[in-house]
């Protein structure tokens, strides 16, 4: 019941912090795995798809959709059956993300990025992965994406418990002119 009530208390959360920072679904009409804002890079420098992204660079800012990614975890029991759903969520969200990108409203934006624990294998979708460059954020993220993660998952405690390594938060960024071209080649052309 503890469980239950902090996942709600959590979800409430979710939703006034998408209001609050402007965190933005991909359609009105479908749900998807992903939500984007338009920020300015904070980090340290990297390179993705030989574009450059430095401190204070519009970029666009990936979050995961908590409340989807909820419903999946309490599906799914099996890591395995849980990996293939994610796979498919992910194959079926990128496109939409690719349209969603590729309007005018993100003209200035060449980069998106995100922080996950939800990493492994993205290479297949056209993502690069960095560790973070400095110690103390990756503790930082680390504990946060926990508490996420306890917040959308019953069985969370055990699993941080018993796949400890698998928990492990890294950067995944690809260029948008990238995800166009993998996975919406029917968009808009994107401007370099």
């Amino acid at each position: 019941m503890a469980g239950e009530t902090f996942r709600k208390l959590w979800m409430a959360w979710e939703r006034l912090f998408r209001f609050a920072a402007h965190v933005q679904s991909l359609e009105d009409s479908e749900e998807h795995l992903f939500y984007v804002a338009k920020r300015r890079y904070m980090g340290h420098s990297f390179t993705v798809d030989g574009i450059s992204v430095r401190t204070f660079d519009p970029v666009i800012e990936l979050h995961m959709n908590n409340e989807l990614l909820s419903r999946i975890l309490s599906d799914e029991t099996s890591m395995v059956r849980l990996a293939v759903r994610l796979i498919s969520e992910a194959k079926r969200s990128l496109p939409a993300l690719a349209r969603h990108v590729s309007s005018s409203e993100y003209e200035r934006e060449q980069v998106l990025y995100g922080t996950t624990f939800i990493h492994r294998s993205v290479e297949r979708f056209g993502f690069s992965t960095f560790p973070f460059y400095w110690r103390w954020s990756e503790k930082l993220f680390t504990r946060y994406l926990q508490l996420v993660f306890r917040a959308v998952n019953p069985m969370a405690v055990d699993l941080l418990k018993t796949h400890s390594e698998t928990f492990v938060p890294r950067v995944v960024a690809i260029s948008k002119e990238k995800l166009v071209q993998m996975h919406a080649p029917d968009a808009v052309h994107i401007r370099s």
